[in-house]
């Protein structure tokens, strides 16, 4: 049987005995401390910057799924079409259904139309989306990356508007109102020409992106495309999040088995896999911080053990059986470690915290280098219960593996002898 009284008083002592001598405690604890708090910091922000990257790019360019015929993504070809009531009837059947009951969703109907895009100064090659401005700005944000003093998003009444980016803009050389010249091949194989003039000049976090895309409304381009009648070549649904998209894509795809349907780590791949190893390389960075405390740690519990030489053989010649001995160490280490490991949490979280909502600004540090590659620049910590676990569990681990020796050192002293010397 166990005996608790026994184990009380175990825990008490090992309690007291990290305490006696206060600064050598002190220095492991702040070791630990600093460790767990770089740690703990560097795991927020990896997380962040990975699903920030994720969640802007969904929000600006993939949705979390798109649906497209499935002769589309071969080439784009203008003629790979298909009919907007034909896939709109069923998402609107689908999501009545009680697996999603309640889901808030968005769709959105695209044109995807490749050109080349020109001013009176340069030219570039883009592809013209033609949205329904109302929809778009329900399944996308790119309206909200448009400066009060750079106009609006397809949203007035001006004859032939088109949004371009500010990296477009700038190499065409183009500003708000200016004219430019769309040219794309139709249906039919035709050329045709439409002129636009600048409405809107958006900036997001994604440099990609911004140079290959323009929007310009469905009504204003469908009838230079020879299509019929509500064809478009995309349709893009927001979902709630990421788990539920998790959930639905695959029914998707059974539900239109004849299309191509992708959801956003289909779209993006590289993104997908970052995605996947956040929490494996947490953990691998965790553990080498660990690692390196551990040294410390065996190294300061040695010396108390080897300090405390007489003492230990005492308390094993007064009838404390070795089991005892090897917990009382065991627990000295423990608590080090917990210690050292919950302020530098602590801290780490106190740091953190005021971040979550201003986010930490690098574009001083590479200018919008990471923009060009696709990341945000502007990184907004995340921690979650799963995440502090993981830590916890961690610390606990590297505390019983640093114990080890220590206590295994304690089991091999002698009573007699340890009292002698």
């Amino acid at each position: 049987m166990i005996n608790f009284n026994g184990m009380k008083n175990i825990i008490r002592l090992a309690w007291k005995n990290i305490w006696r001598s206060k600064v050598r405690s002190g220095v492991i604890i702040s070791a630990i401390a600093i460790g767990l708090f770089s740690g703990t910091f560097s795991l927020a922000f990896i997380n962040g910057w990975i699903l920030g990257t994720i969640n802007s790019d969904i929000k600006t360019q993939y949705s979390h799924i798109q649906i497209n015929n499935a002769a589309f993504l071969v080439n784009n070809d203008i003629s790979a079409y298909f009919m907007r009531d034909s896939v709109e009837k069923k998402l609107s059947d689908f999501f009545r259904k009680d697996v999603v009951h309640n889901v808030s969703t968005h769709t959105a109907y695209r044109l995807n139309l490749s050109g080349m895009l020109a001013s009176s100064h340069n030219a570039l090659g883009v592809t013209a989306k033609g949205v329904f401005p109302n929809e778009e700005m329900q399944v996308t944000d790119v309206w909200k990356h448009i400066p009060d003093t750079m106009g609006v998003f397809l949203t007035d009444d001006s004859r032939n508007p088109i949004v371009i980016s500010s990296r477009t803009a700038e190499k065409l050389r183009v500003r708000l109102h200016s004219r430019i010249v769309f040219t794309f091949q139709d249906v039919n194989g035709e050329m045709q020409s439409i002129a636009f003039r600048v409405g809107g000049i958006y900036r997001t976090t994604n440099a990609m992106f911004d140079e290959a895309n323009v929007f310009v409304r469905y009504s204003d381009i469908f009838s230079y495309t020879g299509l019929p009648e509500e064809a478009v070549h995309e349709a893009a649904v927001l979902l709630p999040d990421i788990e539920t998209c998790n959930v639905v894509a695959p029914q998707f795809k059974a539900l239109f088995p004849d299309m191509t349907v992708r959801d956003w780590n289909e779209m993006n791949p590289a993104l997908s896999m970052y995605f996947a190893y956040t929490d494996f390389m947490g953990v691998i960075i965790l553990g080498i911080f660990l690692f390196a405390l551990s040294f410390g740690i065996i190294n300061t519990m040695l010396m108390a053990v080897l300090e405390r030489t007489r003492e230990l053989g005492m308390l094993g010649a007064i009838g404390m059986s070795k089991r005892n001995i090897f917990s009382m160490i065991m627990l000295e280490t423990i608590f080090l470690t917990l210690v050292g490991g919950v302020v530098g949490i602590i801290l780490g979280i106190a740091v953190v915290l005021p971040t979550i909502k201003t986010g930490i600004d690098l574009s001083f540090f590479m200018q919008d280098q990471f923009e060009d590659y696709g990341f945000a620049s502007m990184i907004y910590p995340v921690l979650n219960m799963a995440m502090l676990m993981q830590i916890v569990g961690l610390v606990i681990l590297a505390g019983i593996l640093s114990a080890i020796y220590p206590a295994r050192k304690a089991l091999k002293l002698k009573p007699l002898d340890a009292i002698r010397d």
